[in-house]
């Protein structure tokens, strides 16, 4: 992701239903500020780093990491999909994709928070990771997800 994806990243959100926004966001949004999407589009690829999947030339999914400062192997991860492109696998191959990427970079661990009723993204995150532990903390999901056995 660069820069120039600033704009593609912005219509992508607007074909994203409320539901598929407020999953990703744990918010209702109606539009992302500029600030934000700067920032998502902000990689280095090494501490931040966010693959996407175009068809047409359009974003229809972005999966991305971000790591912590104090646990260089632990990364955030998240992942959003167009609800047109959802349940066609293209979550899972993006994020086996980042994963790759992130256990070449140091990464160890995925982590995520992630919505109770989400149940797609508990799936997705078992699928790549069946060691994965998923437990409820402070109102939501909290995932972690050893990556050595992805990369396997």
């Amino acid at each position: 992701m660069e820069e120039s994806d600033l704009e593609a990243l912005r219509r992508l959100f607007f074909r994203l239903s409320p539901e598929t926004v407020y999953r990703r966001f744990f918010r209702p949004i109606r539009e992302p500020s500029n600030s934000v999407l700067r920032y998502l589009v902000a990689v280095d690829h090494d501490r931040r780093e966010a693959l996407v999947a175009e068809v047409e030339g359009e974003i229809v999914a972005v999966a991305r990491y971000d790591r912590a400062a104090d646990r260089p192997d632990e990364a955030e991860v998240a992942i959003v999909v167009e609800d047109a492109w959802q349940h066609r696998g293209l979550g899972q191959r993006l994020m086996r994709r980042l994963a790759l990427l992130a256990v070449d970079r140091g990464v160890e661990v995925f982590v995520a928070g992630v919505l109770g009723g989400n149940r797609d993204a508990v799936h997705l995150v078992r699928a790549l990771s069946p060691a994965a532990d998923v437990h409820f903390d402070a109102g939501e999901l909290v995932v972690r997800a050893p990556l050595p056995t992805v990369a396997a």
